[in-house]
């Protein structure tokens, strides 16, 4: 879930040069602006790319981005956060967890509210898609309760943004909300059809989860069975 609607990244964005320009030489000076633009053409190249499903080519680009961002900003910045959310997006569509994780881990620091342990820079809504897409990173790992716990860090101040990646970006409610049927765990708007179409993502994880829970039930009963089996009968002679 891409939170940039648009193919375009505002030059406003670049704005917070952590380098002080009056130690700088007027050579230097030009290349970093040269640098920030740069940055955000390859970075309008990589949504192109991810919107088009070439995501191997997508994260190829947001790295590429980073690294000219990394020249005046530093990973803390708001700058970066956006190119590992985008490199993590990508890297979540190709099937590479750990690497989305750790890219999304990266982003949603920058973003995430003081109190969850982040920095709380950039707009909220921001940080409720970095939640959202940590929390997809979850699923796929099999650690439903952690998904949840991401996405209602923003209920209190109405900061929760739907699963569904189509949807339009804004924040909701809780009440303005839906939980998923299945382990009441993913949370969409309520614009029909919204879970059903995101199910082709959500499937994977939550029909594993559906296995994994009817194992453990089974096992739990068995389990029980043995246990009462083990248990002597009391006989009438005992009981005298």
């Amino acid at each position: 879930m891409s939170s940039q609607k648009s193919t375009k990244i505002s030059y406003s964005a670049m704005h917070a040069n952590v380098l002080d320009p009056a130690t700088m030489s007027s050579l230097e000076i030009s290349n970093l602006i040269n640098a920030n633009t740069n940055a955000v053409t390859v970075a309008n190249r990589a949504n192109q790319a991810a919107q088009r499903g070439d995501y191997q080519t997508a994260v190829t680009l947001h790295r590429e981005a980073l690294a000219l961002k990394l020249k005046s900003f530093p990973e803390t910045s708001i700058q970066a956060s956006m190119s590992y959310n985008g490199i993590g997006e990508a890297l979540l569509r190709l099937g590479d967890i750990s690497g989305a994780e750790e890219a999304f881990l990266k982003a949603l620091y920058v973003r995430d509210d003081k109190i969850h342990g982040g920095l709380g820079e950039g707009p909220r809504l921001d940080a409720a898609v970095m939640r959202e897409n940590l929390a997809q990173v979850r699923e796929a790992q099999g650690r439903f309760a952690d998904a949840k716990e991401l996405r209602l860090r923003g209920q209190s101040k109405g900061q929760i943004c739907c699963a569904n990646h189509k949807c339009p970006n804004q924040l909701f409610l809780l009440s303005g909300l839906k939980f998923s049927v299945l382990f009441r765990i993913l949370l969409f708007c309520r614009m029909p059809g919204t879970e059903k179409q995101d199910w082709r993502r959500h499937r994977g994880p939550c029909n594993g989860e559906k296995e994994r829970r009817q194992a453990a039930e089974i096992q739990e009963k068995e389990q029980k069975e043995e246990n009462e089996d083990q248990i002597a009968p009391e006989t009438e002679e005992n009981a005298t």
